[in-house]
């Protein structure tokens, strides 16, 4: 992870004015949560993020429920900086690899992340670990992306991240036995060239992809993968798209009755 975390630490300059597919996927987990949870039911003892980046997401939960303490993990100590005042006076910060934080025991009482679980080996296993360690009675709010993330770079390349399939998420959650709902949509895009697509992919830290196109190295292969986008990827106006497959994850903590 030490690689990746260098990576978000050299987008966070750019990273919120960049992020706007990443806005999108945060206002419509944000909906959700609200939509899920009773106005009497909106107070938590104990709120967890994983990859909290600048805080985006961090700041919109803080507005719509009330959390005694928050604790914010995130690879990045430059994206960390950035995260903005929350009611909690003292939020704790943890720089590191929050897959391998336990929560067993810490009275989390509400878990939630938007677009970082997916850099994991095993985004499933993960989730189910977690949500084991939290409190009776928790809340989990997720948002992760499907196989057709980034599909026009995977088609290009034949490489990404491998993401679970909603039925990989569905046949994990049935397995825990909680109350849970699964969303997913795709966003397309739009951008001026290849380049602004490669820009962003930069200032939002989201790079690194094996064989991808952060493995360009010299101008005929910039031209070649310019190229082949626009004869793929582009409209009349020359225009390019660039897919996006969030997929979103409410959970409660209560058995099925």
């Amino acid at each position: 992870m030490t690689s990746l975390a260098h990576q978000f630490d050299r987008a966070a300059a750019h990273y919120n004015e960049a992020a706007e597919p990443q806005r999108l996927v945060i206002d419509r987990l944000v909906q959700l949560l609200e939509e899920h949870l009773p106005k009497a039911k909106r107070h938590f003892a104990h709120a967890f993020e994983m990859g909290t980046g600048s805080g985006l997401l961090t700041k919109r939960i803080d507005q719509l429920v009330e959390v005694d303490h928050w604790t914010l993990a995130d690879l990045s100590p430059a994206l960390l900086a950035q995260v903005p005042k929350l009611r909690d006076p003292h939020p704790e910060l943890r720089v590191g690899d929050a897959s391998e934080l336990s929560l067993e025991g810490l009275g989390v009482d509400l878990f939630v992340s938007s677009s970082a679980i997916q850099w994991l080996a095993d985004p499933c296993a993960y989730l189910a670990r977690t949500i084991h360690e939290l409190s009776a009675r928790a809340t989990v709010a997720v948002s992760t992306f499907g196989p057709d993330n980034l599909l026009e770079l995977r088609q290009l390349t034949g490489q990404g991240l491998h993401y679970p399939s909603l039925a990989n998420w569905h046949s994990t959650l049935q397995e825990l036995g909680y109350s849970y709902e699964i969303h997913a949509e795709q966003l397309v895009i739009p951008f001026a060239d290849p380049l602004a697509v490669l820009q962003h992919l930069r200032h939002t830290g989201t790079a690194q992809l094996p064989n991808a196109p952060q493995q360009i190295h010299t101008s005929r292969q910039l031209r070649d993968f310019t190229n082949k986008y626009i004869a793929n990827f582009a409209d009349e106006s020359g225009r390019v798209t660039l897919t996006f497959h969030p997929v979103y994850v409410i959970i409660n903590k209560q058995p099925i009755i």
